[in-house]
């Protein structure tokens, strides 16, 4: 008996199934007893395989492929601590609602509970972070074996698609030996039977009776983080409510569209006469949470009569002090039923006061003095071409994009991770993002020198794709330099923790090319350059942290004094 060729033949009959269904991307780090997982990898024919040495790094690749292609992606790794080093990758996944099949290798139940090399209890070792849990048994010689691991392998896939899409756990022992004494022929590709995850809509009843709510009274469409549809910019013009769009919401850049979201909300929402003067009958949220703390304060302080959430999977949201009733509907089908459904809003005061708070907001935006970071995004995305991607890493990358990016006539993919908020995997993520993506743009990511620093290991990654990096080097963590750690004693020590780094010298380590950005003056010419180059660049933008911060919160002072 040939245990390695058992070994190989569960692993590929388990691929068969979900490369049937709608697998062609799997990530894998070198492992040995992986080795019928990765060997299935790479025979196998309908599967694209990728190496990524550190699984840390690798599950936060695959879940940018993920998120760029739509598609579920697979992960490979041994037994052990390896296994835990998916855990921040996975549950960023959860929150976000990304599909991966995670598929850990182990060893058999003899190994465990005994002092086993490289062994650890891994049963259900992500918790409540996966939509569900598979604890195999060895393979063993049997007729069946290979029929119940093709099915079980559609049954992962259509796991991971919901609805509530999201991660999966398949954890699969192997005995040794884990070679088998002679490799099979070429493995002829199945035939494939996408999965189209499941639509839920709203009954007859209940549809009408939301119609008519939104019909009735004056509303706000709220968009957080997500691949949301854009015909939300017609519901929004059907029922006369502004629709404030999260920069990761998908909606603020589009090539061509009638409608425009509104993008300034956080900067005109700080005015208390304005909050007063705005205050909504119902909000109708899409997405995730808002990057925005000031629109969420807003959400959380209006005495709305309704607060609808719309989530697929049924999930709960929770902001303090509302009530919020979640709608457990696919967005996009909800979005066409009600646009259906509704009548011709009646007023149009409502829609233009919001309006009109956008325009001044802008205007402000454009003659007032704003912090080299925002001076760079505004000028990058004039720059960019169109049908391009951009990340945005955590934690103030993001927050000073969405205060003052305004909207574009041009289609930008923007992507950060914003399920969990953390700074690791930035960089691992981008590079999956650029390898599965196909625009014909540029693809973009901007980081702190933080997350950049959390995510070294990367480089190697990004190294192979066609990446502009921009590094915001502000000398540690800047985003304690906004909140009340800003005024300890030991606010630099404990808190921005700088890392001084020589950016020049490790990104030639890794073969990237770098350059330096330092004052408004080199932004236009040094972006003009790099943009029009190929291959993976790093660009580090150093930034007086402190002068940065006066000019943003003069700004703020701006918009909480208008009158």
């Amino acid at each position: 008996m040939d245990q390695g060729r058992i070994n190989l033949d569960a692993s590929l009959a388990l691929l068969d199934g979900l490369v049937e269904v709608g697998l062609k991307r799997l990530v894998f780090s070198p492992g040995s007893r992986s080795t019928p997982l990765t060997l299935a990898a790479l025979l196998h024919e309908g599967v694209e395989a990728f190496a990524a040495v550190d699984e840390r790094s690798a599950a936060w690749l695959g879940l940018g492929m993920a998120r760029a292609s739509g598609c579920p992606v697979a992960l490979v790794c041994t037994s052990g601590t390896a296994v835990a080093n998916w855990h921040p990758a996975v549950v960023e996944a959860d929150r976000q609602e990304v599909p991966l099949i995670l598929l850990s290798a182990d060893r058999p139940w003899e190994l465990h509970h005994c002092n086993a090399n490289q062994t650890i209890d891994q049963v259900a070792i992500f918790g409540r972070h996966v939509r569900s849990f598979h604890q195999l048994s060895a393979p063993h010689a049997s007729s069946d074996l290979a029929r119940r691991l093709r099915a079980l392998g559609r049954q992962l896939l259509r796991e991971s698609l919901g609805p509530g899409a999201g991660p999966v756990h398949l954890n699969f022992p192997f005995r040794e030996p884990l070679v088998p004494e002679k490799l099979p022929p070429t493995i002829t590709a199945v035939g494939r039977k996408p999965l189209k995850p499941g639509i839920l809509c709203l009954e007859p009843a209940e549809l009408n009776s939301l119609a008519r709510e939104l019909a009735g009274g004056k509303g706000v469409i709220v968009c957080g983080p997500g691949a949301l549809p854009v015909e939300i910019l017609e519901l929004g013009k059907a029922c006369g409510a502004p629709v404030l769009a999260d920069p990761l919401s998908g909606l603020r850049f589009l090539s061509s569209h009638r409608s425009r979201p509104l993008a300034a909300y956080d900067l005109f929402l700080r005015n208390p006469t304005t909050c007063q003067r705005l205050q909504p009958d119902w909000v109708l949220h899409f997405g995730g949470l808002p990057v925005s703390k000031t629109l969420q304060n807003w959400l959380s302080r209006n005495d709305q009569k309704a607060y609808w959430w719309v989530n697929d999977a049924g999930r709960s949201l929770d902001l303090p002090g509302r009530r919020i009733e979640t709608l457990a509907a696919n967005p996009a089908r909800l979005v066409a039923d009600l646009c259906a459904a509704l009548p011709s809003p009646t007023s149009a005061s409502w829609l233009e006061e919001w309006r009109k708070r956008e325009q001044q907001a802008q205007a402000r935006l454009e003659r007032t003095a704003l912090p080299l970071e925002a001076q760079l995004l505004r000028t990058l995305l004039d720059e960019l071409p169109d049908d391009s991607l951009l990340f945005l890493s955590n934690s103030l990358p993001v927050r000073f994009f969405d205060a003052c990016s305004g909207t574009r006539e041009k289609t930008i993919a923007l992507h950060g991770n914003r399920g969990a908020s953390g700074i690791d995997g930035n960089l691992s993520t981008l590079a999956g993002l650029a390898s599965a993506w196909r625009g014909s743009g540029l693809a973009v990511g901007v980081l702190g020198d933080l997350a950049f620093f959390h995510d070294l290991n990367a480089l190697a990654l990004c190294r192979e794709q066609n990446l502009l990096l921009l590094l915001f080097n502000n000398g540690g963590g800047g985003i304690f330099d906004y909140l009340p750690q800003h005024e300890l004693a030991l606010h630099e020590q404990g808190w921005r923790t700088p890392v001084p780094m020589d950016y020049q010298s490790l990104a030639a380590a890794f073969g990237i090319s770098c350059r330096q950005l330092r004052g408004q003056p080199d932004i236009e010419p040094v972006l003009a350059e790099v943009l029009s180059e190929t291959g993976c660049r790093l660009v580090e933008i150093v930034i007086d942290a402190e002068a940065s911060r006066q000019q943003y919160l003069r700004l703020i002072r701006q918009f909480v004094e208008q009158t």
